[in-house]
């Protein structure tokens, strides 16, 4: 990991003062955009002149956006590719515009890296990639990937971590203790996306000895069934499939019906119910449940098919506790 020093020494060429200068790198780095309350979080500030001149800075060098949303709310969009030479990264994506689902993503990020700004962050693809193929060994080919294929070519590029979600170390001295995280940015998201995430990092999470996973989320109702699917996940070897969320869902409506929550069970869910009885009907099945049901879900007697041991998994939540009812339907 790169000390942040030299790149805040650069940023102040362009006419911005240290705390500035450190904010842009954090932003540029973590999210591309922010809001005007993180500005003030990260420089110890109430809003006044400190605030208000640094927008107009930005604004008036034209190395952001503005984008209003409801409320009279603002985010800032950090567009300007001086900024990221200034960090050697010209071409992060951060910079480009999205969709407002992946912006909100993108602040709630913003938001746990402030709050935690201890740890050892890897932002970059380049650290990420150096840490896990030259650090812990890890071949390149199981790292997650994504290709790209521009219009009218035939080859692909490959590029890794595209998520970008938070991936650092909590104590520098024990790289073995990296922490990978989620990030749900609201109920109009959907459980297979997770899944999906799950699907991607399969390869990895296969190669080390422990898996520690933060879901970090603001408003949502999807953890439960995320940390649910996660040590199913561990248990099965690093694999998930469509079988995993038919089991969770089993483990739920029973439990469900047994403790009289009859609510939760409509026709259809009884139906699935009964079927799935039949299926799960083995004392493996049944050992796997009363597991469930007891909240231990860290550890388990099943193995892969090998019958290899699985790794140490950990499963962590956080709540940004800030308000983003500015977002409106996306909340």
């Amino acid at each position: 990991m790169n000390s942040s020093a030299p790149y805040v020494e650069h940023l102040k060429t362009l006419g911005y003062n240290t705390v500035e200068a450190g904010f842009l790198r954090l932003v540029a780095l973590h999210s591309g955009v922010f809001f005007r309350r993180q500005f003030m979080q990260f420089a110890g500030v109430k809003s006044g002149k400190r605030v208000d001149s640094f927008l107009k800075k930005l604004r008036s060098n034209k190395h952001c956006q503005t984008y209003s949303l409801n409320k009279n709310a603002a985010v800032y969009h950090v567009t300007s590719k001086a900024i990221y030479r200034c960090l050697e990264q010209p071409n992060l994506r951060h910079r480009r515009s999205h969709k407002i689902d992946y912006v909100k993503t993108k602040l709630l990020i913003l938001d746990y890296v402030l709050a935690n700004r201890t740890a050892e962050y890897m932002p970059t693809e380049e650290e990420k990639v150096h840490f896990f193929t030259k650090v812990l060994n890890v071949p390149v080919a199981h790292l997650p990937t994504k290709a790209y294929k521009t219009p009218n070519s035939k080859t692909e590029t490959l590029r890794y971590f595209v998520d970008k979600f938070p991936l650092f170390l909590p104590d520098v001295a024990s790289p073995e203790a990296v922490r990978f995280s989620y990030v749900d940015p609201g109920p109009h998201t959907s459980i297979i996306d997770f899944v999906n995430h799950l699907r991607l990092y399969a390869p990895l999470f296969g190669r080390l000895k422990a898996i520690s996973l933060v879901y970090i989320y603001y408003i949502s109702n999807k953890w439960k069934q995320a940390e649910d699917l996660f040590h199913a996940f561990i248990r099965a070897g690093c694999k998930v499939g469509a079988e995993d969320l038919d089991l969770v869902k089993y483990f739920r409506l029973r439990e469900a019906w047994e403790t009289r929550q009859y609510e939760r069970v409509g026709s259809a869910e009884l139906l699935f119910l009964n079927h799935a009885k039949k299926k799960y009907a083995t004392s493996q099945y049944e050992a796997l449940y009363l597991e469930w049901k007891s909240g231990d879900r860290t550890t388990s007697s099943m193995t892969s098919n090998d019958e290899s041991r699985a790794p140490l998994a950990t499963f962590s939540t956080y709540k940004i506790g800030e308000n983003y009812s500015t977002f409106g339907d996306l909340d």
